[in-house]
């Protein structure tokens, strides 16, 4: 196995387009918030609210009221915009992608089962070597932003349900394939066994169901999985490759000086994306698991309602006489059987009730320990807001963040902030 010669390979590689992180660390040294001067955070201090996106026709008046109403953080660019978040006395942080389509060719997007490209989240084949290192580069350059604390990573993963079923059943790209030989997976094996998976779910009735039922127990779960060792191989791909990427943007982001933050999939989804709480513990200093509930438009990637509902859908399972059962073990697969969820496709795109937000929050904290902060990404326009926001309070965050920034923001987030 070479799990870990990836990210030096492609780092110096890419060296002399972060020639700039001396200067920019000594441009961030004196910051509020550098990453020798931050220890770890009171845990008897009040939350911390962040704020992704800006707005408003006067970036000091937006930024002031934001300070006024409790706010610490804002996530957002743009020269001006960092000044006023500055000149408020909060922080600045910045938001970077993933494995963006550089070019919309067929040659860099993800390949899935069938061999037919697929786009998910306007990205490429994480594994398409242009991609990698035009990914660095763009991180390389984002440290040198004057005047920010801290950058927020998204997207560094691998498709997920809500994407599709055939988008999620990637990536067997001749990119993916090279990555997997050389870090000693087998490739075959992981298709083979992806395919296999692709026609339980989409072949007889009695196939699918029977594949849910196995979903709804642990033990019925793991006997299945023991019949696909490629499946389990294709998870394990994905969880290598994408830790390995981390990796490497914590070298670029921390050799800067800046605080690193991941924008990550709840625990109950990260292990289908490639994403591991316990293999970026020592990478990241901010967790911000995106745990929308109510996310309201489609496809809505990392939204536990469209994450958990896409692919039934998709299947048709919606009206069904099987549909309840299905969704049961969907929901129970997810952990969240003891709430009181009904179980249908419909219901479920709407909306997960705030408990699930609670329990997703207390799994982040059990998975990362006490002494990282946590600070989950929850969607603004929550009509249960106060509940929501109060279960992560609950399940051990230290800060709350909220997706994204609207004109009547203070309206929203008040019954949050204000509790």
């Amino acid at each position: 196995m070479t799990h870990g010669r990836f990210e030096r390979r492609l780092f110096l590689k890419i060296a002399a387009l972060g020639a700039g992180l001396a200067a920019a660390a000594d441009m961030h040294a004196d910051g509020p918030a550098s990453i020798e001067s931050r220890g770890t955070r009171d845990k008897a201090a009040p939350v911390t609210y962040w704020m992704h996106g800006f707005g408003g026709d006067t970036p000091a008046d937006t930024a002031q009221a934001l300070r006024d109403a409790g706010f610490h953080t804002v996530v957002a660019g743009g020269a001006a915009v960092i000044e006023a978040v500055h000149a408020a006395g909060m922080e600045s942080w910045v938001c970077g992608s993933g494995f963006p389509l550089v070019r919309d060719t067929d040659e860099l997007k993800s390949v899935d089962i069938t061999g037919a490209p697929q786009i998910w989240f306007g990205s490429g084949s994480p594994c398409c070597r242009e991609i990698r290192l035009a990914s660095l580069a763009s991180y390389a350059e984002m440290v040198k932003t004057q005047g920010i604390q801290g950058i927020l990573v998204d997207g560094v993963r691998f498709a997920s349900p809500a994407s599709g079923l055939m988008p999620f059943l990637t990536d067997f790209s001749i990119h993916a394939e090279q990555c997997a030989l050389e870090r000693g997976f087998d490739f075959g094996l992981m298709k083979h066994d992806v395919e296999r998976f692709h026609r339980d779910l989409t072949g007889q009735e009695a196939s699918a169901l029977q594949l849910a039922r196995r979903f709804a127990t642990p033990s019925g779960l793991l006997e299945w999985l023991t019949r696909y060792p490629g499946l389990l191989e294709w998870f394990r791909f994905r969880r290598a490759y994408t830790t390995e990427h981390f990796r490497a943007l914590s070298e670029i982001i921390h050799g800067a000086k800046l605080r690193m933050g991941i924008y990550i999939f709840t625990p109950s989804l990260a292990p289908l994306v490639g994403q591991s709480y316990a293999d970026l513990r020592d990478v990241a200093d901010v967790f911000a698991p995106m745990i929308y509930r109510n996310y309201p438009t489609h496809p809505g990637p990392a939204c536990l309602n469209w994450e958990l509902a896409e692919i039934p859908g998709e299947l048709g399972l919606a009206g069904t006489p099987y549909e309840a059962e299905v969704m049961t073990s969907m929901l129970a697969w997810a952990g969240f059987a003891d709430l009181n969820i009904e179980p249908r496709v419909d219901a479920v795109k709407t909306s997960l009730p705030p408990e699930a937000v609670g329990q997703e929050t207390q799994r982040a904290r059990n998975l990362i320990g006490a002494d990282k902060e946590l600070a989950p990404i929850i969607y603004i326009d929550d009509p249960l807001m106060a509940d929501t926001a109060r279960l992560v309070r609950e399940g051990g965050a230290d800060g709350i963040n909220f997706f994204v920034f609207k004109e009547d923001w203070a309206t929203l987030v008040g019954p949050a902030v204000s509790s």
